[in-house]
């Protein structure tokens, strides 16, 4: 059994979930089939003076940019750089940057676009009710996602904590520059960005990164001294084994995720003395994550 993980601004839609399905009378399964671990490979540790972010990679839908953050990670590319554009309730972004010496990466070359993937390669789960972006959403592997009418292709969404790589108008142009989803808003970057990961851990300190202003340089912060540094960025795996931390994830097509979202989208308790609509949106049911002990 593992312990369950501090509460923080991410974490709190996941502990309204349990603790709605507790007052709905539904148990959720805690068992290990309910759960399952989260690879070291896949688990990229960032590092910022707040704390640690830590974020799940999603080879199956961008197996290439999820290596060329391994690559960087391993090289330290990261290390020492920062959140250099940031706006409110939007993204984060960090990585290369706009100084004189990011301009050339030739260690880096573009990738090209990993936007979809065959529906009939991965294992979705859908929600109930409408979206309103795609046909379907859902679930893959505890990473929100969609699916389009015909049923044959499926692709991540842009819900807080999603991590995509950035880029030009050229598709093909993402290399090492990232952003994590901040706010609810950016649903329309969906199937135009490739995402390839996201934070299961410490969001609260992707949250207290420093704001630019939007309406300034599109939120780039100006001063490199105001910018939060990005002390340090690796991969799980690459840590004495003691060091690692060791994290689960529900498994988003098992009994207990489906009770958790029935609990979360019908809200009986008394608290709400005017009933809201049975609606629960996949941004709004992120995937539990634990500490393993």
């Amino acid at each position: 059994m593992g312990a369950e993980l501090p509460v923080n601004d991410a974490m709190k839609l996941l502990t309204a979930a349990f603790a709605a399905s507790v007052i709905a009378g539904t148990a959720l399964a805690q068992s290990d089939p309910d759960w399952r671990p989260v690879d070291p490979d896949d688990l990229l540790l960032i590092e910022v003076e707040d704390g640690t972010i830590a974020i799940e990679l999603a080879d199956w839908i961008a197996p290439d940019h999820a290596d060329r953050m391994r690559q960087a990670a391993s090289d330290g590319f990261f290390d020492g750089r920062s959140f250099y554009r940031v706006i409110d309730g939007f993204v984060a972004q960090g990585g290369r940057g706009e100084e004189a010496d990011s301009i050339e990466l030739p260690q880096y070359p573009p990738l090209a676009g990993e936007f979809t993937v065959a529906a009939d390669s991965v294992t979705f789960t859908p929600m109930i009710d409408e979206d309103l972006y795609a046909a379907t959403a859902g679930h893959v592997d505890g990473f929100p996602s969609a699916r389009n009418e015909a049923g044959t292709e499926v692709w991540p969404i842009h819900c807080p904590g999603t991590v995509a790589m950035a880029r030009d108008t050229d598709p093909d142009s993402g290399d090492v520059e990232f952003y994590i989803v901040l706010g609810h808003g950016p649903r329309h970057l969906d199937r135009i960005m490739s995402v390839f990961g996201r934070v299961i851990d410490g969001m609260e300190h992707v949250q207290a990164l420093r704001r630019g202003d939007p309406s300034v340089n599109s939120g780039v912060i100006a001063d490199p001294l105001a910018r939060d540094t990005i002390v340090s960025a690796r991969m799980a795996s690459a840590l004495p084994e003691a060091e690692r931390p060791a994290y689960e994830v529900m498994r988003t097509d098992s009994e207990a995720f489906n009770a958790a979202k029935a609990a979360r989208r019908n809200r009986t308790h008394d608290f709400f003395f005017e009933t809201p609509p049975p609606v629960i949106e996949a941004c709004h049911m992120p995937a539990p994550v634990r500490l393993a002990e």
